[in-house]
């Protein structure tokens, strides 16, 4: 029994018992053929059924029967289904070891079988040896074959019969054959010679022994004789039927092999009997293929019928072997005529008379004789193609109907030329004369249905359609319609001729007054043609007929001019209909008779109907359709109109012009002014050097749509000489280009009152370069030095300033906001950049537009360029994290322009810098929390900046300063002051050079100043008829002088920055806004500063309590008499404690008095200090923090004033921070330090002395044992560099507050944890650098929002310390956060659980928890020693990533 193949490759047998060996066959018996097995799981799928539908049956039958009877069946079934299921269980059990009884089963089958099969081949041979061998004997030896074979290698001693039955004999030779087949061919051509032979079978072929008979389309028969007895018939060898189908066929035989084999027996047995053998089977072959192809041919027509024609072609009658008869161009079919129609028909038949002729054709009614080879090509089927046939026979009936049709035109036009083509049957007609052949109508006729079909070019087909039937009704209807025609192709011509210029065409014209104008008289056949530039304008074609010539036109041409209502949609009114006369081809336009033209009159453009065009012959191409007249009378008016127009405007707006004039040959037109109408707001003397330097102004049209007017004007002796190299000549060409919108006239109003704004931007910017070309000789050399003219183009000026002259100021005038337009840019290497006076941009315009001086618009600019450039050096992008507030932005810088020399600086919004722009090189910057007119006041939303004066005093140039006072008198001015404070006052605001003369001065004195003399040269007769004296001046207290919060400050003066009648801070050269708004307009500071301000002659009886004082003290001219003002000086500090103190690139000047400690007064600050622009740049530029090591000061890069407002932020957030933290603040008598406790230890904070731009914290412990003065200093220089040093952020004070408040045995262990981050390189061994975390960096665990303070001080201890891999390439370094728990009353060091975000790894906190627990089962901790640190340690020491690991 075959086994079965389980799902685990064994086999089951089918009757699911054990398989055993199978008994031995008898000898010679065939192994059956094992029965082939079944899967396990088809036979537990059988099981299933099988049980399924018994429970199926049983729930049918047992509600039927009884209690008793359903239980005895319910339980037969579960016996019967458990014995089942109990028999697969037992095979499936058995099947496991299917496998090995198998193998098994086949090793002892195979071995039985082997058995058997050695026992008969042992029983086998010894019945041979018994019986067959007992009587064999050997035959004698065969000597002689050996012989043969051996000596002479063959057998030749074979049988002959074997050769005689299987061997061929030898084939005759090839010349034997070709002697043969000659004479046969011979006996051929004489029985040919000697039979009667037909006609037909002329073509024949005599060739190795054959005859071959061809008839074209017909038959081949090959025959031959079988000897050359006359008597012997002939033998058709091959018969060959040449009918084909090569429309329908598909490339098939026609007849079938065995029809063509019945024909071949029964042409052999003609051959056999007839007399005439040859006539008869040509006779027979004939018959047939003539019935073959009339069979053809139908079959031909059915399938056109079907496909192709369908009832334009019908059968009429088919009489297989005889005729087929096809009708076509049925009217009556075709729906055109009712009743009786005539029908077309084609009859193709066998001649009866004849047989041996071909098809016959005839033609219902019979065909013209019109073209003998239309006729011949129609009478022939030897293609037997019926379509063919057909369209032959259509094509000579389509042409006898163009013939009628050309006859007919021929009686209407004697000189008709129209012609018949014959390859496509086509009339072609000329309609208008000289007329191309795609402006020729063409009459087909449809081979189909016989009707005439139209064809023109640009017609619509309705309009075909329509002409298409009127000529089929009737073809003598064609004659009005090509009258029709003929006017439609002259008004495409006109179309086509003006088709390049810019001109719309229309039929019709909707006019207003269309019944009562002469252009309501016009011929019907006219044709409007819109000028798209002057759409005001038409030019009207009308077309007449000439008398005895139907093909051709006569054109009048006439000039109409129309107006249009307000309203869109109201029709245009005719104005003037004017004709053209002749000779228009020569007009041109005559500038000296044009007359102006008022309100509502056109002017008059000449013209009479042109004369006729001569008839031209025929020309090949288009031509022949182009109307020169037509285009060169729209060509002249919409070139010759624009220029009419704005004459017209010219004239109405009085500006005088010599009129249109011709230009380059007549090539183009221009109009010249005379004279430009002066400008509103320029002075007389302005406009008089404008019009004399002005030689020409010209107005010309151009541009491809010749909508662009441009106005060329020419000046001579430019007032600038510029740098460029267009601007060299003795004149200058200005071009002014003003494009006409498509909605508007071109020359109208709108070009001359652009034009009129572009003279008056030319007029005003050119009186401001005439004021900048006078001062040009007395400027001075820096301003010579600093700026260049690179353009003037009498529309904008552009000067390049700064030391490379890389930097590009722009002015010109806007005649839409009537003010200057400034703009700014760079040029040169610098080209890309940003302009540094781009921040103040708005405010230098505002400035020139109040006073348009070049000189001054350059003085403020190179007062500013080196502040500015330092200024936009400073830090302007919003920081997050900088307050308690994490997630608010703030500025770090705001720079706030107030004028083009005032720039307020706002520290995130909490202090304010003011810094005004002076001349010389310096700047003077004060606390810009004070407000300009009463120091006692304080800015709305900025707080002063303590320690300000002191700090910009470090900055102070001593050589600027050589006169300063003493430092503490800038806070403390002296009392009584007597004439000596008047003197100082006076001496600061003196210039320190010679005094000019009065009239040397650059600029003109202001508005209202007569009588009023610069400080810089007073007359010579003030300072000999006053005398100062000091009894002039009784004496002031300190608040007299200086505002509210000096303790004496009982009377309240001005702010100490003005010394006016107002409060302004102009008196020190510091212009706040505009002048005419803070500044005095009675004098300047210097040649060289555009800045004005109160002459101090004017203070006298202004301020409260001052005596009057008629003049300047001697101090005031004897600059090196008298110490400077101590309101504008402060003293500066030694190079050993400057900021750049030992760099030698911005080291300050060594040879500065050692600084003096400043009182702290709250209004110090609001005094202003001067500073060059040197001193500015190091205040503002980036630069390491001075007396800190490079490694210690952090990667924030911040300039000394950010690092100094900083840590004045930082102080005050420290105080507010120690109010609400449990630390103990300690009452200070120094100004700016804060002290405060805590359990263990003093501190006191304050800036740092020397430099004042870090804050030091000095730690002084309780017990003095408990702590190493190693471990003090190291959290005071972590203070200094890692909590308050840049960026300033207020919540690492926070959480550097929480670790001072820490028991002191934790405390030192985060300090030795500081030290490890301060001293990194000390720490060699181990793998990782440390540092402390006091906010939460981003990438931490989400515990809080990242920039939250770091540290958590209650039962427990939290904080996070950023661990970075120690490695040899700085990008490859891996940095990990690890947020570390500390209990303090365990003393346990551990890694806080915090969930991790979901794509972070979390090998790395893995690894570091089993370190810190691994330490603490290794370590327990005493009592009273913290663990924090021991643990971190050992955490750097044994941290180790796998390869290739990311945190």
């Amino acid at each position: 029994m075959a086994p079965v193949q389980l799902e685990s490759n064994q086999l089951v047998p089918a009757g699911g018992g054990p398989v055993s060996a199978p008994a031995p066959p008898a000898p010679g018996a065939v192994t059956a053929a094992a029965s082939p097995g079944y899967r396990l799981s088809t036979l537990i799928d059988f099981l299933l059924h099988r049980t399924y539908a018994e429970l199926t049956v049983l729930a049918d039958l047992l509600p039927r029967k009884t209690d008793m009877e359903r239980k005895i069946e319910i339980v037969q079934f579960a016996s019967r289904t458990r014995q089942l299921f109990v028999r697969l269980l037992a095979l499936v059990k058995w099947a496991n070891n299917a496998g090995k009884v198998e193998k098994c089963a086949m090793i002892s089958s195979f071995l039985d079988q082997q058995a058997i099969l050695f026992v008969d081949t042992a029983d086998r041979l010894a019945s041979l040896a018994r019986d067959a061998l007992v009587h064999a004997r050997l035959p004698s030896f065969a000597i002689p074959y050996a012989i043969d074979v051996l000596t002479t290698g063959s057998y030749p001693r074979l049988p002959t019969c074997i050769r005689d039955k299987i061997i061929p004999p030898d084939p005759i030779t090839k010349s034997e054959k070709q002697t043969t087949l000659h004479q046969l061919n011979q006996i051929l051509r004489h029985r040919l010679v000697t039979t009667d032979l037909p006609p037909q079978l002329a073509n024949l072929t005599v060739a190795n022994g054959r005859v071959k008979f061809r008839v074209e389309g017909e038959f081949e028969a090959t025959l031959t004789v079988m000897g050359d007895d006359p008597d012997i018939p002939w033998r058709l060898l091959k018969l060959e039927i040449l009918v084909e189908d090569k429309e329908t066929g598909d490339g098939r035989a026609l007849v079938h092999s065995m029809q063509i084999n019945f024909i071949h027996q029964l042409v052999q047995s003609r051959l056999f009997a007839d007399e005439k053998p040859l006539q008869d089977m040509y006779s027979c072959l004939h018959s047939f293929c003539l019935a073959l192809q009339l069979e053809v041919l139908h079959s031909q027509t059915l399938m056109l019928i079907r496909e192709r024609w369908g009832d334009l072609v019908q059968v009429e009658r088919y009489h297989a072997g005889k005729c087929l008869s096809l009708s076509v161009w049925n009217q009556q079919v075709l729906g055109r005529k009712t009743g009786t129609a005539s029908v077309h028909k084609v009859t193709i038949k066998i001649d009866e008379t004849d047989v041996s002729k071909p098809l016959q054709i005839s033609h219902e009614p019979p065909l013209p004789a019109c073209d003998s080879k239309l006729m011949e090509r129609a009478m022939k089927i030897d293609h037997l193609s019926i379509e063919k046939l057909l369209i032959d026979s259509v094509h000579a009936r389509s042409h006898q109907k163009l013939q009628e049709l050309k006859a007919i035109l021929k009686s209407y036009n004697i000189n008709d030329n129209s012609f018949i083509e014959t390859a496509l049957p086509t009339l072609v007609i000329p309609i208008l004369e000289p007329c191309g052949r795609s402006e020729c109508l063409h009459v087909f006729v449809d081979l189909h249905s016989g009707m005439f079909q139209l064809m023109l070019y640009g017609v619509d087909q309705l309009t075909l359609d329509d002409i298409e039937k009127s000529v089929n009704d009737d073809m003598k209807r064609i004659i009005p319609w090509l009258q029709q025609l003929k006017f439609w192709l002259g008004q495409q011509r006109c179309k086509q001729s003006i088709k390049h210029l810019p001109t719309v065409s229309s039929e019709t014209l909707q006019l207003a007054n269309y019944a009562s104008h002469p252009v309501g008289n016009l011929s019907k056949h006219k044709l409007f043609i819109k000028l798209t530039r002057l759409p005001q304008y038409y030019i009207v074609v009308e077309m007449f007929d000439v008398p005895g010539n139907p093909t051709e036109l006569e054109y009048k041409y006439h000039f109409l001019s129309v107006s249009y209502a307000e309203g869109e949609d109201s029709p245009a009114t005719a104005l003037l209909l004017q004709q053209f006369k002749p000779n228009i081809e020569e007009l041109v336009l005559d500038t000296k008779s044009g007359k102006q033209m008022k309100s509502g009159v056109k002017r008059k453009l000449s013209g009479d109907p042109c004369s006729i065009e001569p008839k031209k012959p025929k020309r090949s191409g288009e031509m022949c359709a182009f109307n020169k007249v037509l285009a060169h009378i729209v060509a002249m008016c919409d070139t010759n109109m624009p220029f009419i127009g704005l004459r017209i405007e010219l004239s109405n707006m009085d500006i005088p012009h010599q009129g249109v004039q011709v230009e380059g040959d007549g090539f183009s037109h221009a109009i010249r002014l005379l004279k430009i109408p002066p400008c509103k707001g320029v002075n007389e003397e302005t406009q008089k050097a404008l019009d004399r330097s002005l030689l020409d102004c010209t107005f010309r049209l151009q541009g491809r749509n010749n909508r662009t007017w441009v106005a060329e004007l020419v000046f001579a002796n430019c007032p600038l000489n510029s740098t460029s190299s267009r601007e060299q000549g003795p004149t200058r060409h200005v071009y002014l280009t003003y494009e006409n919108q498509l909605s508007e006239p071109v020359g109208g109003r709108k070009v001359v009152e652009m034009f009129l704004n572009d003279w008056n931007s030319i007029a005003r910017l050119y009186e401001c370069v005439l004021e900048f070309a006078r001062s040009l000789p007395d400027i001075p050399n820096h301003l010579n030095i600093f700026s260049e003219v690179r353009i003037y183009n009498y529309r904008k000026l552009i000067l390049c300033y700064g030391t490379t002259k890389g930097s590009s100021i722009s002015i010109q005038w806007n005649s839409i906001l009537q003010k200057f337009h400034i703009s700014l840019g760079t040029v040169g290497p610098n080209s890309g950049c940003s302009n540094c006076h781009n921040t103040i941009l708005h405010q230098l315009q505002e400035m020139f537009n109040k006073t348009p001086n070049v000189v001054q618009l350059l003085q403020v600019l190179f007062d500013t360029q080196a502040p500015l450039n330092a200024i936009n050096k400073l830090p302007t992008v919003p920081m997050l994290g900088l307050t308690q507030r994490t997630n608010t932005a703030y500025q770090c810088f705001s720079i706030l322009p107030q004028s083009p020399t005032h720039i307020r600086l706002a520290f995130r919004n909490m202090y304010c810098i003011d810094i005004y722009c002076r001349s010389r090189g310096v700047v003077a910057i004060r606390d810009g929390a004070y407000s300009l007119f009463d120091n006692s006041k304080i800015v709305e939303g900025f707080y002063p900046a303590p320690g300000l004066k002191t700090f910009l005093n470090m900055f102070v140039d001593s050589n600027q300063d050589a006169r300063r006072r003493s430092v503490n008198e800038d806070d403390n001015p002296p009392s009584p002051i007597g004439g000596d404070m008047m003197d100082s006052l006076i001496s600061q605001l003196q210039p320190q050079q010679p005094p000019q003369q009065p009239q040397q001065q650059p600029f003109a004195k202001q508005a209202g100043a007569s009588g009023a003399y610069p400080l810089t040269s007073p007359p010579t007769s003030y300072h000999n008829t006053v005398t100062p004296s000091p009894s002039m001046m009784h004496t002031q207290s300190p608040g007299n002088l200086h505002a509210a919060s000096s303790p004496s400050g009982a009377l309240r003066a001005p702010s100490p920055a003005s010394f006016g009648p107002t409060p302004s801070p102009s008196s020190l050269g510091i212009t706040m806004g505009q002048p005419a708004n803070f500044a005095s307009p009675h004098g300047t500071i210097d040649p060289s500063s555009p800045y004005t301000m109160m002459s101090p002659s004017q203070r006298a009886g202004n301020w409260p309590g001052s005596p009057q004082v008629s003049g300047p003290s001697p101090a005031a001219r004897m600059p090196g008499m008298s110490p400077a003002n101590p309101s504008l000086h402060s003293p500066v500090p030694d190079a050993s404690h400057s900021p750049r103190a030992g760099t030698s690139s911005q080291a300050m000047p060594t040879s500065m008095p050692p600084p003096r400690k400043l009182p702290q007064r709250s209004w110090a600050a609001s005094i202003p200090t001067i500073l060059t622009h040197s001193a500015l740049n190091i205040l503002l530029l980036p630069s390491p923090t001075p007396g800190l090591v490079p490694g210690l000061a952090g990667s924030y890069l911040c300039s000394p004033l950010e690092r100094f407002l900083g840590s004045v932020i930082m102080r005050r957030h420290l105080q507010r921070i120690i109010q609400q933290e449990t630390l103990q603040l300690i009452n200070s008598n120094e100004p700016g330090v804060i002290m405060f406790k805590t359990e263990a230890l003093k501190c006191r904070v304050a800036l740092n002395p020397k430099t004042n731009q870090t804050l030091q914290l000095k730690v002084t412990p309780e017990n003095t044992g408990q702590w190493k003065s190693e471990e003090l200093q190291v959290l005071e220089k972590f203070f200094e560099t890692r909590v308050a040093g840049p960026p300033f952020k207020a919540n690492t004070l926070i959480a550097f507050t929480k670790l001072l408040g820490a028991p002191t045995h934790i405390l030192r262990d985060c300090v030795h944890i500081m030290k490890l981050e301060l001293f990194p390189d000390q720490a060699s061994q181990l793998k990782w650098n440390v540092q402390f975390c006091l906010t939460i960096p981003p990438s931490a665990p989400p515990i809080a929002p990242p920039g939250t303070p770091a540290v958590v001080l209650k039962s427990k201890m939290l904080f996070f310390l950023q661990l970075t891999q120690k490695t040899t390439v700085p990008q490859e370094a891996v940095s990990i956060i690890v947020p570390i728990i500390y209990d303090m009353a365990s003393g346990t060091t551990q890694q806080a659980d915090i969930p991790r975000q979901q794509n972070s790894s979390v090998a790395a906190p893995m690894m570091v928890s089993n370190i810190l627990k691994r330490f603490a089962e290794l370590n327990s901790p005493r009592p009273g020693e913290c663990t924090i640190f021991a643990a971190v340690r050992d955490l750097m020491v044994n941290l180790t990533l796998p390869p290739g690991g990311r945190p």
